[in-house]
């Protein structure tokens, strides 16, 4: 059994985490390691912007 640690989840940890899970065998673990306790997925974020932006326009 391998224990996979990857630190960070941010943009780059966390698709080399969903990656090594999948290319891992099934008594592996992968663990990854945060300097903050919660997860915020950050990409999206100025999509919602632009949306709720747009929202404003629209009814202005």
């Amino acid at each position: 059994m391998a224990h996979i640690v990857i630190l960070g989840a941010g943009i780059g940890g966390m698709p080399m985490a969903f990656e090594m899970r999948e290319n891992a065998r099934a008594e592996d673990r992968v663990t990854v390691i945060s300097n903050i306790a919660t997860f915020h997925f950050v990409p999206p974020n100025p999509w919602v912007a632009v949306k709720r932006q747009a929202q404003r326009c629209a009814n202005a």
